[in-house]
């Protein structure tokens, strides 16, 4: 075994000012300053207050500061005050802070991630 086989990726941070136009599949932490327009696929995911993803979202844990425009699958959803999110929700353990705005259907799972689009 090399050194580098099971090792985690680093984490990787889009900038605000970027906006991608597709989707984002990658194997580690993932956080979002910028605009993605397309479906994130990642193993953690951190939306900063100026982010925004207009696409589903599937990640083991996923925090939200900006804005979701679409579906979350996630085992661990936390919507932080002043965030958005208009769409459904599949999680196993949910947090809502106080000024967070959410408008779609919420749905308690035990393997969210294993729910089909």
């Amino acid at each position: 075994m090399t050194k580098h086989e099971g090792a985690q990726p680093a984490p990787l941070a889009l900038p605000r000012n970027l906006i991608i136009e597709g989707a984002i599949e990658y194997p580690g932490p993932l956080i979002i300053s910028g605009t993605v327009d397309g479906d994130v696929v990642c193993q953690s995911l951190t939306i900063t207050e100026r982010g925004q993803v207009n696409g589903s979202v599937r990640a083991e844990t996923v925090m939200v500061l900006g804005e979701v425009n679409g579906e979350i699958f996630a085992n661990s959803l936390t919507l932080k005050a002043a965030s958005t999110v208009t769409g459904d929700i599949f999680h196993n353990q949910l947090q809502l802070e106080d000024g967070c705005y959410f408008e779609g259907k919420s749905r308690r799972m035990i393997l969210p991630l294993d729910v089909m689009s």
